[in-house]
């Protein structure tokens, strides 16, 4: 006769006796203190009742700690992992800004001689103004009707940007080849760079008017100082998409920054 899992015993083979559902082992029912009336009617009730020895229940408990301790750690790892993807793409984002800007960085210093010559050609360029689309009207009789319909123009914009101010001696010349699909932009030349900072002080007048608010007014800047543009441009842009607000690019004794208008 097979030995009780929990007194490790015979017993009285007439004794009650039911088996163990996790190790089917033989279980006398007054050592769990359960009458056979009573399993009966438990079974009857409900088939998801189990009986399990004191042994298995012990080990059940051991499992359940250890599903509880695999699961604690299941979620410390899955945390360790985000976290880890995390610094990777920050890294990453890191050695791409520092690659895009290698090129800038890497760049050879300018000789004297080419120091000179920009001086020289931003001095040049300094009372100008470039004009970007003001519709052309093409006189097709001579160029001199064509650009004296655009002068005409151009000192209506000039009253809205300075309205206190008159601009005489202007020297207009269209940049490029005629191109039915594209409007060419005009060089404006004055007789003194304070005109020129003044105009571009009072560009924000044209949005304003609904004839010449498409019109944009920019210096006449060099290659370098376009590149150097282009450059902060896409600085304040990156800027902007990251969150950052009120960015705008001025002018500082001739330097672009960029500043916050907070």
């Amino acid at each position: 006769m097979p030995l009780c899992v929990k007194c490790n015993t015979a017993g009285d083979p007439n004794a009650g006796r039911t088996q163990c559902d996790a190790c089917q082992g033989t279980v006398h029912l007054k050592c769990i203190s359960i009458s056979e009336s009573e399993i009966k009617m438990t079974r009857s009730k409900s088939r998801s009742i189990k009986i399990v020895c004191n042994q298995c229940n012990n080990n059940m408990l051991v499992f359940k700690d250890l599903k509880t301790l695999i699961s604690s750690l299941r979620s410390e790892m899955s945390s360790a992992i985000d976290n880890l993807k995390t610094d990777i793409q920050t890294q990453l984002d890191d050695i791409k800004v520092k690659l895009s800007q290698a090129p800038q960085q890497q760049q050879a210093v300018p000789t004297l001689e080419e120091v000179a010559q920009e001086i020289l050609e931003r001095q040049k360029r300094s009372k100008n103004l470039i004009i970007f689309n003001l519709p052309e009207e093409p006189d097709t009789n001579t160029r001199q009707g064509s650009k004296d319909k655009d002068t005409l123009v151009l000192n209506n914009v000039f009253n809205i940007t300075n309205p206190t101010n008159t601009f005489t001696d202007l020297n207009v010349v269209r940049l490029g080849r005629v191109n039915e699909s594209r409007i060419r932009p005009i060089k404006v030349s004055f007789k003194d760079e304070s005109d020129v900072l003044s105009i571009i002080r009072g560009a924000k007048n044209l949005i304003h008017d609904s004839q010449f608010k498409n019109i944009r007014i920019s210096f006449d800047r060099t290659p370098r100082q376009q590149e150097v543009y282009k450059q902060l441009k896409a600085q304040l842009n990156d800027r902007l998409a990251k969150g950052e607000s009120n960015l705008r690019i001025r002018y500082f004794n001739g330097t672009p920054k960029i500043v916050s208008l907070n």
